[in-house]
């Protein structure tokens, strides 16, 4: 029975996620900020998600609530979605324009190499989570997943778009 109803969740958050958290938010903030983190281990792997509602490895992360600090919300969401708890300095690597899939939003990226693993499960909105080489993360991910790990290997320049 408990896996039906977290079936049924997984389903249903997306479509729920899409056709209205995300306009709803949009409506009542006009511009957005997210942010995501790039958590190095010490093998030189980086911390993954598998959101439900998307394709592919993206960082973890998330948005920004009113009066929150990109960094505080950056820290917030990947203990939320990974269970992985920031240690040490957090550095921005950028900040990017996402108007091409939503007009309005930004998301600030961030690099952190100080870190604790915690305990972590899927939940609605998280499906995985992994420290994978960036070769393994560029084999399922975006465009734009790809462009960071690009900009993060020196082999681009930074861009201003997500």
């Amino acid at each position: 029975m408990k896996a039906n109803v977290l079936m049924l969740k997984s389903f249903l958050f997306p479509i729920a996620n899409k056709l209205l958290l995300q306009p709803a938010g949009r409506l009542a903030r006009g511009m957005t900020l997210g942010t995501r983190a790039v958590v190095t281990d010490p093998e030189g792997r980086m911390l993954v998600v598998r959101q439900r509602y998307t394709n592919g490895w993206i960082f973890p992360g998330g948005g920004v609530d009113r009066g929150e600090a990109p960094v505080s919300a950056v820290k917030r969401e990947v203990i939320e979605e990974t269970g992985v708890r920031l240690t040490g300095d957090v550095v921005m690597h950028g900040l990017f324009s996402n108007h091409a899939n939503f007009p309005g939003d930004y998301i600030a990226v961030y690099i952190a190499n100080s870190f604790e693993d915690g305990a972590w499960q899927p939940s609605l909105e998280i499906s995985e989570r992994a420290f994978l080489h960036p070769e393994e993360i560029a084999a399922d991910s975006s465009a734009a997943m790809q462009r960071r790990l690009e900009e993060l290997a020196g082999t681009r320049s930074i861009s201003e778009t997500w």
